[in-house]
């Protein structure tokens, strides 16, 4: 017989974390790729540009990936809030309603864990 689990496992504790994450990603390089196009006619900056491009065109595939696997396992964002302490996520799983907080510094270390895992990737 197969019990139902009412509470979230760690796996879906990561794909809630992953899928708030990388969209705050995608707005700092795209931030990062505006503020270096300014200053385009140096070199060294088309390169960085070109790398940052590659990076945010790999985390397109990865949150699809997240979203696919979120949806199979009836899980649900409801609901994110940024602000100056962090963010602050209401999700569902397997009907269940959960609250995810991440600090502003723990955010900030998970983006560029999650920065180096992609530039790994994409040697």
């Amino acid at each position: 017989m197969r019990i139902n689990q009412i509470n979230e496992t760690e796996e879906d504790i990561q794909l809630i974390k992953d899928y708030t994450l990388l969209p705050i990603l995608l707005d700092m390089l795209a931030r990062d790729i505006d503020e270096l196009k300014v200053n385009q006619d140096r070199i060294i900056y088309n390169h960085v540009i070109f790398y940052l491009q590659e990076v945010e065109s790999s985390i397109y595939p990865e949150l699809q990936t997240i979203k696919n696997k979120m949806r199979e396992k009836n899980i649900k964002i409801l609901h994110t809030h940024m602000n100056s302490l962090g963010v602050d996520v209401e999700y569902m799983v397997r009907g269940y309603i959960h609250h995810f907080k991440m600090l502003r510094s723990l955010v900030k270390a998970e983006l560029m864990s999650t920065l180096l895992n992609l530039r790994r990737r994409l040697k």
